[in-house]
């Protein structure tokens, strides 16, 4: 009864709820294409421990801002901006009520996911007295913990590549960047994780020698059962296997338990439970399809839920007696909704849990922030509505997204999202989309800013997350080392016909685009089936395997040099007959080609490559070159290139 008298007052007391916008526009057409690619009012908002700030963050162009601003909206107390490519990320970090931490990474291009290494930096709330924290060059940091005893400092894990990533212990004072080694870590751990009150309790140590495959060296866990307790070995053999995916992913609220995800006994990680007192390891999670892809933590940093990504994006709480679970029933129930309708996402807690700040979004909705007031501290409890992320969108004229499931020519079930304009009728016009990466991204279910705006213009879309994925284990991931341009293709031209077979999609109408790994996916598919697609629109894209292999920053490193061994191969007879630029003859389908002359992921020779295989059959396409890095951020060269993508489209599908 007590959560259902709040949600009953909830109702009552929620402020400005998100509106539908214009129900009166007849036609998703009629939306403009800058409404879709305008960047977010807000991409976050996080409230500080007292509750009298909130630190948001917000896209200018090819980078972002933090401001600091009072609890009501009205008042800009500081502004930080690191300049061109350079992105805040990550969540904001109070260590004290007058002084916050974030960090912030170079990214060159929207599809540039990977970054540099983060550096972390202090401020006062007014934005002065920054100090830099961390100074990454060939040293990576972790922030362990704020150290809720010794409000000046942070307590980090530092490793160095000359020490085999073996991590080390250091506190950080967040006033003047004074970085002090502690030591106490045990030996060779290269991952630590701390208890809410900063003492670091669990450890994992890795080696792999020469004889051992990338990834597949030997683990060994490494405890203590009280903060005050030595170090020791444990052998967890229901978490452990030689090769196994771990990750150590927190403790729960009273330090009794840390949580850890192994893929030992299943095809995908799941989370066991080792308490501490008994070491005794306990499965309070098997899963089967996807791998853990968020976390639900206290203002503690306790853990409480994490979220798998099966189909829609599910949560998956540890405990019954869940505090966090409480709040999201409470949350769910209040506005109807579902995790097969919406996406919520608690960003922040005051120290006290009385004030929760939380994101609503879904396929339909770019999302709102609200501020929850749950009344712990004696007043009404209410919800706020702190900011609409896209005004320009009426979600009552966006298409559904659905997840679909089907197996391949070669028995392997895969899984991907269909997008159907909500005007018209089946069999659409189709264009699949391809994400990049490929090892590691994947598609979800949610917001998709293309996906809906190909929709509006009355394109079925689909999405699959083809093998060599990220998200569905290690296994699915690796099984699409070496077959970029074989099975991974398979895997897009039988979702192509799995629309088509189930007639959503017209045969005689379908066009293939990506971006990165996605536009060498889009290039590929039109060689290998020339007469499948009417056109391709590669963006940014890998077309040639040699220049991957020569150009760019991946292949820099020696890492990186072994990486793409490892998943393109060294048989050159393969690599050329997975390279599109060097197959440009067998292209039937109609081509548009854009690039970023900055681009320093996808360099400028994959397009070289590629366009001048073009020329030299007389092969004609349409070129964008613009001087951006791997993805197009500026105003001027999106709108470019979605009106160029909407004109090519409606010229060859239409």
């Amino acid at each position: 009864m007590r959560i259902w008298s709040i949600i009953a007052v909830l109702i009552l007391s929620i402020g400005s709820v998100h509106a539908q916008i214009n129900t009166t526009t007849p036609n998703p057409a009629s939306i403009p294409m800058e409404a879709f690619f305008k960047d977010a009012k807000f991409t976050n908002m996080e409230i500080s421990p007292d509750g009298k700030h909130l630190a948001v963050i917000y896209d200018t162009g090819n980078s972002n801002t933090l401001a600091i601003m009072d609890i009501g909206l009205t008042t800009i107390k500081a502004k930080i901006n690191f300049g061109d490519y350079m992105m805040i990320s990550g969540n904001i970090m109070w260590p004290r009520d007058d002084r916050f931490i974030l960090s912030y990474a170079k990214f060159v291009g929207y599809l540039d996911t990977k970054g540099s290494s983060p550096i972390y930096v202090a401020y006062d709330l007014d934005g002065q007295n920054g100090r830099q924290l961390t100074i990454p060059q060939r040293t990576w940091y972790t922030i362990l913990s704020m150290l809720p005893n010794d409000p000046e400092k942070i307590l980090v894990s530092k490793s160095h590549w000359a020490d085999e990533g073996q991590t080390k212990l250091w506190t950080i004072n967040v006033d003047n960047g004074k970085e002090d080694y502690i030591g106490g870590q045990p030996k060779g751990a290269q991952s630590i994780i701390t208890d809410s009150q900063g003492n670091p309790r669990f450890g994992i140590a890795y080696e792999e020698s020469d004889d051992d495959e990338l990834g597949k060296g030997t683990s060994t866990f490494q405890v203590k059962q009280t903060p005050n307790s030595e170090w020791k070995k444990v052998g967890f053999t229901s978490l452990y296997k030689k090769g196994a995916n771990l990750s150590l992913l927190g403790f729960n609220s009273d330090n009794t338990v840390a949580y850890v995800a192994s893929d030992a006994q299943t095809k995908v990680q799941s989370i066991y439970a080792v308490d501490m007192a008994t070491l005794k390891a306990t499965l309070v999670h098997e899963e089967n399809v996807a791998d853990v892809s968020g976390s639900g933590r206290l203002f503690d940093g306790s853990l409480e839920a994490v979220v798998v990504a099966r189909d829609y994006n599910r949560v998956v709480f540890l405990s019954e007696e869940s505090e966090l679970k409480t709040i999201m029933m409470q949350l769910y129930a209040t506005f109807g909704v579902s995790e097969e309708s919406s996406n919520l996402r608690i960003t922040s807690f005051t120290r006290d849990l009385n004030q929760v700040v939380f994101s609503m979004n879904s396929d339909r909705d770019p999302g709102v922030f609200y501020l929850f007031n749950r009344g712990l501290d004696g007043s009404a409890p209410s919800i706020r509505e702190l900011a609409v992320a896209k005004t320009e969108i009426d979600p009552s004229l966006m298409a559904p997204m659905t997840p679909i499931k089907f197996t391949s020519r070669d028995g392997v079930e895969l899984n991907g999202y269909k997008v159907l304009p909500i005007t018209g009728k089946a069999p659409y016009p189709l264009v699949q989309i391809i994400h990049g990466g490929p090892h590691g991204p994947r598609d979800y279910w949610g917001w998709n800013r293309e996906a809906q705006f190909l929709a509006s213009r009355g394109y079925a879309v689909v999405s699959v997350n083809f093998r060599g994925s990220g998200g569905y284990g290690k296994a699915f991931e690796e099984s699409g080392y070496r077959e970029w341009g074989g099975k991974m293709i398979n895997d897009m031209t039988d979702a192509t016909m799995y629309m088509v077979d189930n007639g959503y999609a017209d045969k005689d109408r379908m066009c293939v685009y990506g971006g990165s790994y996605g536009g060498y996916g889009t290039l590929q598919s039109v060689v290998r089936e020339p007469d499948l697609y009417k056109c391709g629109i590669g963006y940014v894209g890998v077309y040639d395997l040699f220049e991957m292999k020569k150009a760019g920053d991946i292949p820099k490193r020696k890492s990186g040099r072994k990486f793409l061994d490892h998943v393109l191969g060294t048989d050159e007879a393969l690599m050329r007959e997975f390279s599109p630029a060097l197959n440009v003859e067998k292209i039937k389908a109609d081509l548009f080609i854009a690039h970023g002359s900055d681009d320093v992921r996808v360099p400028m020779e994959q397009y070289e490559s590629l366009s001048s295989n073009l020329k030299r059959i007389g092969k004609p396409y349409i070129s964008m070159i613009r001087d951006e890095g791997h993805g197009y951020q500026k105003d001027k060269n999106k709108y470019d290139f979605y009106n160029q993508m909407e004109a090519f489209l409606a010229k060859h599908l239409k």
